[in-house]
C-alpha cells in the first residue's frame, strides 16, 4: 500500500508540474511578439552615404521596436538598381529602399523638380523645402503608388567629370559625351547646354569611362569617389548644377503589416536615421573633395558662368516646370523663396 501511495503522490506532482509548466509556456506565448524580418536594398557601396543611412536605420528599427522589428540590409545594387527595387517595393518582395527621386519621377512627375538644374542654393535650403509641406505632399503622394515616403535623404550636388579639358564656362561643356542617368530631365539638361547627352546605368558607367565610349559624368562626390571615376578621369568641375536627393520608402503592404507602435516606431527610426544620413553625406563630401583634389585636376566655376549655364538652361527649366502640376509648382517655388 505505502508502494501505491508513494506512486500516486509521484503522480500527482508530476501532473502538477505540468500544469505549472504549460501554465508558463502560455503566458510566453500569450505575451511574446512574432519577429518581423525585413529586407532593404540599396544601389549604392557600404561606405556611400545612401548604405551608412540604411544601416543606421536598421539598427534604429531594432533598437526603438526592442527587436520585433529587424531590418537586414543588402548594399550595391546585389538586389537591382533603384527602378528594380522601387518596383519590388510596390510588389512586396522588398521592403525598403532609397532611390533618386528621378527613379520615383517615374510614378509621379512631381519629383522631378527637385532636380531641376540650380534650383537649391545649398543644403539647408533644400532641408527647409524637403522637410516642410512641399516635400511632405510629395512623398504623401507615393501613397497610392503601394509605396510609404518616409524621409529624404541626401545624395549631394552634382558635379561634371570628364577626360578632355576643365570645366570653366558654359562654352567647355559643348561637345562633350556624359553620361547622365536614365532620365529625360538630365538627358535635356546636358543636351541644353549642347553636350551629347548619353544615358546608361551607373553600373556600367565605369567601362564607358575607361574605354573612352563617354568623355565624361556628373555625380555628386560620394559617387565619384565610391565609383572610383577618379582612375579614368582627369579632371573635376565644381558646377552644383543640380541637387541630388533619395527618398527613403517603404512597401505599403509591409507597413500595413506592423501594429500602430511598430509603425510609429518606425517612422522615428526613419527621422533619426535621416539626420544621421544627411550630416554624414555632408561631412563625406566635404572630406572627399580634398581627397579627389590630390587624385584629379579640380576647378571651381565662378558663379557669373554658373549663371550662365541657368539662363543656357531656361527653355529646359520651363518644358519642364510647364509638365508639372501647376498648383504644386507654385507651392513649391513659394517654399524656396520663404526659405531663403
Amino acid at each position: 500500500m505505502k508502494l501505491v501511495s508513494r506512486w500516486f503522490r509521484s503522480r500527482a506532482l508530476l501532473a502538477c508540474f505540468g500544469v505549472g509548466i504549460g501554465l508558463s509556456s502560455g503566458l510566453v506565448v500569450g505575451t511574446a511578439q512574432a519577429e518581423v524580418k525585413a529586407r532593404m536594398g540599396t544601389s549604392l557601396p557600404d561606405t556611400h552615404p545612401q548604405t551608412l543611412g540604411a544601416n543606421k536605420f536598421a539598427e534604429l528599427v531594432a533598437e526603438k521596436t526592442g527587436g520585433e522589428v529587424t531590418v537586414q540590409v543588402f548594399a550595391n545594387g546585389i538586389l537591382g538598381n533603384d527602378v528594380n527595387m522601387t518596383s519590388m517595393l510596390q510588389a512586396g518582395t522588398l521592403d525598403f529602399t532609397a532611390p533618386s527621386t528621378a527613379t520615383l519621377a517615374s510614378l509621379n512627375p512631381d519629383f522631378s523638380i527637385i532636380s531641376l538644374p540650380f534650383m537649391f542654393d545649398d543644403s539647408a535650403h533644400a532641408d527647409a523645402v524637403l522637410d516642410g509641406p512641399a516635400g511632405q505632399a510629395l512623398l504623401a503622394s507615393l501613397d497610392d503608388k503601394g509605396l510609404d515616403g518616409l524621409e529624404f535623404w541626401e545624395n549631394g550636388f552634382r558635379h561634371i567629370t570628364n577626360s578632355r579639358r576643365p570645366v570653366t564656362s558654359v562654352e567647355d561643356i559643348e561637345g562633350l559625351k556624359i553620361r547622365t542617368m536614365q532620365n529625360e530631365l538630365y538627358i535635356d539638361m546636358f543636351n541644353g547646354l549642347e553636350a551629347n547627352a548619353i544615358p546608361m546605368p551607373v553600373n556600367e558607367l565605369f567601362t564607358a569611362l575607361e574605354t573612352r565610349t563617354v568623355d565624361g559624368q556628373e555625380n555628386p562626390y560620394t559617387v565619384i569617389d565610391s565609383k572610383r571615376f577618379f582612375e579614368v578621369q582627369r579632371y573635376l568641375s565644381q558646377t552644383a548644377h543640380a541637387y541630388d536627393a533619395q527618398v527613403l520608402i517603404a512597401s505599403r503592404k509591409f507597413i500595413q503589416r506592423l501594429d500602430p507602435d511598430q509603425r510609429d516606431a518606425v517612422r522615428e527610426a526613419a527621422r533619426e536615421a535621416t539626420l544621421y544620413q544627411r550630416e554624414a553625406s555632408r561631412e563625406l563630401n566635404d572630406s572627399l573633395l580634398a581627397g579627389l583634389e590630390d587624385k584629379m585636376e579640380v576647378n571651381s566655376v565662378a558663379p557669373e558662368e554658373r549663371q550662365r549655364m541657368r539662363e543656357r538652361l531656361a527653355p529646359v527649366i520651363e518644358a519642364h516646370r510647364s509638365a508639372l502640376d501647376a498648383d504644386f509648382v507654385a507651392s513649391f517655388e513659394l517654399a524656396l523663396s520663404d526659405a531663403r
